[in-house]
């Protein structure tokens, strides 16, 4: 990590977003937060433990507490005035290195962090910055830290396009999740296929949508038993044709599990749920609507 120091005057200000969660343990449960900014550019930051309030002394009345290791990454073409600093003190910050339009925050900072984000077409002050005050995590996320949640199996009927079919899905934290590669190959062959595979080089769940989708064997093939499993929130990245998603996946029994909305936006495909009748319908004759 490439720093430079700067001194600055005024930075008295700034020990009014102190953090005063300092002492939260490595064991908070974590997420990967998005933050979209104009033209379709966005942020994505890993490891956020919460939001808290804080005086705005010009920067914002909202800062993050995030736990190291933070990956933050930059979606879209950069200015050389994007910025992320580290404040060091009342009188110097350091200026994180960003490189192929990322940064890994590491260590912890007394007062805090901001990152400017500066895309191309636009000038400093544009956008809202982003305040962190970073938390010390574990030595590279073991095992121990990752989210564990129940996952409750759906009694829902599924329909795709009109036919029944069978699933293992379940329900976590209330919302519906499906096996990726089962929702892959039930579309398959319509307007909407896609295509599920792994982006080594990323360590990167890799989703190609408008393209066939290549089986791994296994899908759709049912136990015929379904019990309340423990789903672990996976901690690779989701890519999109490409670019970096933000979404949240979970692991049960060595299978990756989608929130069915997530998964009907991103490939646009018609979702909609019959109360009376308990029933989900996928269509992917229509379009996703929220």
């Amino acid at each position: 990590m490439q720093k430079m120091t700067v001194r600055i005057s005024g930075m008295l200000v700034l020990m009014l977003i102190v953090s005063v969660f300092s002492t939260l343990t490595a064991t908070a449960a974590t997420s990967t937060k998005r933050f979209d900014f104009k033209n379709g550019n966005y942020v994505t930051i890993s490891n956020v433990v919460k939001a808290k309030k804080t005086e705005d002394v010009g920067y914002g009345d909202t800062t993050y507490v995030v736990q190291t290791p933070v990956t933050i990454t930059f979606h879209g073409k950069l200015s050389d005035e994007t910025q992320i600093a580290q404040w060091v003190d009342l009188e110097g910050l350091n200026l994180i290195e960003i490189k192929d339009n990322k940064a890994v925050l590491t260590e912890t900072a007394e007062y805090g962090y901001g990152v400017f984000p500066v895309f191309q077409g636009e000038e400093r002050g544009d956008n809202q910055p982003i305040l962190l005050d970073v938390i010390k995590g574990s030595d590279s996320n073991s095992a121990s830290n990752v989210k564990t949640v129940s996952a409750v199996p759906t009694d829902s009927k599924v329909l795709v396009n009109g036919k029944s079919v069978s699933f293992e899905a379940y329900q976590i934290n209330n919302s519906n999740y499906f096996k990726l590669r089962d929702l892959a190959q039930a579309v398959n062959g319509t307007d909407k296929s896609f295509d599920v595979s792994w982006d080594a080089v990323n360590k990167a769940i890799a989703l190609t949508s408008n393209k066939a989708y290549s089986s791994a064997g296994s899908d759709q093939a049912s136990s015929g038993s379904q019990t309340n499993k423990k789903a672990k929130e996976t901690t690779a990245k989701v890519m999109l044709n490409g670019k970096e998603v933000s979404v949240i996946a979970y692991e049960i029994d060595g299978s990756n599990y989608f929130k069915l909305r997530d998964v009907a936006e991103m490939m646009n495909i018609g979702v909609s749920w019959d109360s009376k009748s308990g029933t989900i319908s996928i269509d992917t004759k229509k379009a996703y609507a929220k």
